[in-house]
């Protein structure tokens, strides 16, 4: 198994989303960006604060060409704005993926040309707005999910090509990191129902033995971690009606990590969009387009997916406690658990088999 710096970790009881609101957003942005705030509007964010604005466009930043599609504050939460090295390796991957001409916010230099700085304890950092739709808020079809393979596919695939490394990511942690699962059993007792906090439990032991206990037998790289229907741009084609994957956002969960868990994570929340394990089997349909996934990997799917579910419904709760107006923290909680519950009843080889099944049906009957 591997080492983990327990102190990189949250710790229950630890609130550490910025305090700031619109109008202060408006000062840093002035002040640290020359950016004059015409509109401004918070987005959804779990620990962090994050604001779209429109800006005027005298941009007092020879840094800063002016985007009429908006820009994107992103101010980090106090805990993980302590991990300068890990920030620093995010601005690298950020930078290299525009680079490689991967559809991805572009970092912005502030007035004295940093890309980030220090808002009392928190780190701020700016990003152009990609316009476009994100893949949760369109009609869903298995087009789209096989797609979306398909991108995070060819994504892993530059990664692995161009062997991007940087320091920042060696001995970074999350609790969110699917290595991090074990960590859960702080946290569970937020769950009220026995029922499913035993669920929860079992499927944190079954992750520890199966996967955790063999962790070093998978490659290893830097993934996306976090490739989610929130986290997904799509575009339509004007000609088919349908969309297309064409961009991904939000990298602050970029991990040097197992290309399995990049897998687990991203077709939790795909089978999430529609709640049906079949969903699964169009995303992997694509994404084999391009990679293929060992068998041994392959087996491991299910449980590595019921572990991300457990993680976004624990956690996701947990973190309501602070902040109950936030209902986004709660979007997994109602298809997550008859998700979790549906995959858990069934073994590994019936799962593979769901998936492998649908994904050998739309093969055979569409033509990409």
């Amino acid at each position: 198994m591997e080492n983990v710096d327990e102190s990189s970790i949250l710790k229950p009881g630890t609130r550490i989303k910025p305090q700031v609101d619109a109008e202060t957003a408006k000062n840093i942005l002035l002040k640290t960006y020359g950016i004059k705030v015409l509109e401004i509007c918070e987005l959804n964010s779990y620990d962090d604060k994050n604001f779209l604005v429109f800006a005027d466009k005298n941009i007092k930043n020879p840094n800063i060409n002016f985007c009429a599609d908006g820009y994107v504050l992103k101010i980090l939460n106090s805990f993980d704005s302590k991990k300068i090295a890990f920030i620093e390796g995010q601005t690298a991957l950020s930078l290299y993926l525009n680079n490689q001409k991967i559809v991805c916010p572009r970092q912005l230099q502030d007035i004295n040309g940093k890309y980030y700085s220090f808002e009392n304890e928190n780190i701020i950092r700016l990003y152009d707005f990609i316009p476009g739709k994100i893949l949760g808020d369109v009609p869903s079809c298995s087009n789209l999910f096989y797609h979306a393979g398909v991108f995070l596919g060819k994504m892993d695939s530059t990664l692995k090509v161009w062997n991007f490394n940087h320091d920042g990511y060696k001995n970074h942690k999350t609790l969110w990191m699917l290595s991090s699962v074990p960590h859960l059993e702080e946290f569970v007792n937020v769950v009220i129902d026995e029922e499913k906090r035993g669920m929860v439990e079992d499927i944190i032991d079954l992750f520890k033995q199966k996967v955790l206990n063999h962790i070093d037998e998978f490659p290893k790289q830097i993934i996306h971690g976090d490739f989610n229907e929130q986290n997904v741009l799509v575009n339509k084609n004007a000609a088919s009606g349908d969309y297309k994957v064409v961009g991904v956002i939000d990298y602050g969960d970029t991990q040097y990590s197992c290309l399995l868990f990049e897998i687990a994570i991203a077709l939790t929340y795909m089978m999430l969009v529609t709640g049906d394990i079949e969903t699964g089997g169009y995303f992997l349909a694509g994404y084999k387009m391009v990679r293929l996934i060992p068998e041994n990997e392959m087996n491991l799917l299910r449980i590595c997916v019921c572990a991300r579910l457990c993680q976004s419904l624990v956690l996701g709760l947990y973190t309501h406690q602070f902040d109950q107006s936030n209902q986004y923290l709660l979007t997994t909680q109602a298809a997550g658990w008859n998700l979790l519950r549906d995959l858990y009843t069934k073994t590994d080889k019936e799962v593979c088999h769901i998936w492998n099944e649908t994904a050998d049906e739309y093969l055979t009957q569409s033509y990409k």
